[in-house]
C-alpha cells in the first residue's frame, strides 16, 4: 500500500488483491466514525476496471501499535458481519472484508447519485425546496429500509435489535435512476453475538440529528432512528431544524424545566464537552429538552396539514408518543403519497433534473462532485432541451419567505459511506 512513513498511497497503487481482482487506490476521503481510513478504489479485473467501491480500512502502520487499533479492527469486523443480515435494496451493500499488508479492509458499495445534503444545497441554490411528493417518496423508501433492519433476526431467529444511530442527510442517497439508499450502519447498535460494547456517553452518529434521549445519554431503541429521520425530513422539507428554533433563549428554557430535568441537561452538556462534541451542541441539548408542540409547528411552517401531522408524531420528545415502528411510519408516508397521485423513481429523477436546471450557474459554487465520496452522474446535468418543466416543485411559496428559515448546519464529519 505505502511505506511506513507515508500512510497515503499514490493514485493507482494496488491496495490488495482478491483472486484476479486488484483494488487500486483512487481517492482518500478521511477518517470514519470509528477511526478507520475511508477511501475510494477501482477494482481492476483482466477485462478492465469495474467502477468504484468504497473502502473502510484500518491501515495506518502505526495503528498496530496503538491501543485503538484492536477496537477499530473489531468494529470493522462487526460491521461486515452485521451487513450479512442487511440484504435490502435500499441499504448499501458490503461486499466483503479482506486482510491487507497493513491491516483490515472492508469493501463496500459506492452509491452513485446525490446525498440529501447535496440535494438540499441544490434546493437552496435554486430558491425552492422539492415537492411534497418527492419528500414522501424518498423518506418512505428510507422507512422501508429501517423497518427491515429493525426487524432482523440472527440465524437462530433471535432479534438482532439493530438501531442505525446515524440517520442524517449525509447518509441517505438518491441513485441516478431514482432508487433510494441508506448508506451506513457503521455505528449501529445490535445484539449480534460477539459485538463490541459501545460505552461512550454521547450520540454515536451526527449528534445534531440525535433523538433527545440519545443527547441526554439515556437508553435508546429503534424509535430514536425514527426521530432522527424526522429531523432529517424536516430539514429537507423546510431548511429548518428543531434544535435551532432561533428565538429560544436558554434563560427562558430553564424556566420550563423541573429541578431533575435541569440536572439532566447540565450533566448532558458537561458530557458533550468532555467527549468532544461541537460547542453548539450545548444549545441543541437544551432545545431537545424544552421544545414543545408549538415549536414543531413553527419548524414545520408551510407544509401541508397531513405532512405536518406526520411531523407532530415523528418528533415527539417521548419515544412512546412517536410512531411505534418504521413500518407504521412507512404506511403513513405512502398513504399520503397515494393521496397526491402516482409518484415514483422516474418522477424523482425528473424533479432533480429540473432542480439542477433551475439552479443554473449557482451550481458552480457547490462542490457536488466530491459530495460524501460519491459523484454526480453526467446524465443528471441534463441539457435544458431534455428537461420537462415540473409544476409544483415547491411545497409552499411560504417556505422561501418565512423569517428565520435558515437552520444552523451541523459540522460535517468525514464521510463513512
Amino acid at each position: 500500500m505505502s511505506n511506513g512513513n507515508d500512510p497515503r498511497p499514490a493514485e493507482g497503487a494496488v491496495l490488495f488483491c482478491n483472486g484476479d481482482t486488484a483494488y487500486e487506490f483512487f481517492q482518500n476521503l478521511g477518517l470514519g466514525r470509528n477511526g478507520e481510513r475511508v477511501m475510494l478504489a477501482r477494482p481492476r479485473t483482466p477485462s478492465g476496471y469495474q467502477g468504484k467501491v468504497l473502502l473502510k480500512c484500518v491501515t495506518l502502520p502505526e495503528a498496530k501499535f496503538s491501543e485503538k487499533y484492536p477496537r477499530a479492527r473489531a468494529r470493522l469486523e462487526e460491521e461486515a458481519r452485521l451487513a450479512q443480515f442487511l440484504q435490502h435494496p435500499n441499504i448499501a451493500r458490503v461486499h466483503g472484508i479482506f486482510e491487507m499488508k497493513y491491516g483490515l479492509c472492508a469493501v463496500m458499495e459506492c452509491v452513485e447519485g446525490f446525498s440529501l445534503d447535496a440535494l438540499l444545497a441544490i434546493a437552496q441554490a435554486r430558491g425552492g425546496y422539492f415537492s411534497e411528493a418527492f419528500i414522501l417518496y424518498v423518506f418512505a423508501e428510507v422507512a422501508a429500509a429501517l423497518a427491515y433492519a429493525h426487524s432482523r433476526t440472527d440465524d437462530a431467529g433471535i432479534p438482532l435489535g439493530i438501531i442505525n444511530r446515524d440517520i442524517s442527510p449525509a447518509r441517505i442517497r438518491l441513485r441516478p435512476r431514482g432508487a433510494v439508499a441508506l448508506t451506513d450502519f457503521g455505528v449501529a447498535f445490535s445484539r449480534l453475538a460477539g459485538r463490541i460494547a459501545t460505552s461512550l456517553p454521547r450520540p454515536k452518529g451526527d449528534a445534531i440529528y440525535a433523538a433527545p434521549e440519545a443527547l441526554l445519554g439515556e437508553s435508546v431503541d429503534a424509535r430514536a432512528d425514527l426521530f432522527s429521520l424526522g429531523l432529517t425530513m424536516l430539514e429537507f422539507a423546510t431548511g429548518r431544524h428543531l434544535y435551532d428554533p432561533g428565538d429560544l433563549k436558554i434563560s427562558e428554557a430553564e424556566l420550563r424545566l423541573s429541578q431533575e430535568e435541569h440536572r439532566r441537561v447540565l450533566h448532558a452538556s458537561i458530557t458533550s464537552m468532555e467527549t468532544g462534541l461541537p460547542p453548539f451542541m450545548e444549545d441543541a441539548i437544551w432545545c431537545a429538552m424544552v421544545y414543545r408542540t408549538k415549536d414543531i409547528a413553527r419548524a414545520a411552517f408551510g407544509v401541508s396539514k397531513p405532512l405536518r401531522a406526520i411531523f407532530y408524531k415523528l418528533l415527539r420528545r417521548r419515544p412512546s408518543d412517536r410512531f411505534k415502528s418504521a413500518a407504521e411510519l412507512e404506511t403513513a408516508l405512502r398513504a399520503r403519497l397515494t393521496q397526491l397521485g402516482p409518484y415514483g423513481a422516474d418522477d424523482a429523477v425528473k424533479e432533480v433534473q429540473q432542480a439542477l436546471f433551475d439552479a443554473g450557474e449557482a451550481l458552480e459554487e457547490l462542490d457536488l462532485m466530491d459530495d460524501e465520496g460519491g459523484f454526480v452522474p453526467a446524465g443528471w446535468r441534463a441539457h435544458p432541451d431534455n428537461i420537462e418543466t415540473l409544476p409544483g416543485s415547491r411545497i409552499s411559496d411560504e417556505l422561501t419567505t418565512e423569517p428565520g428559515a435558515g437552520a444552523r448546519r451541523a459540522e460535517k464529519a468525514p464521510p463513512t459511506a
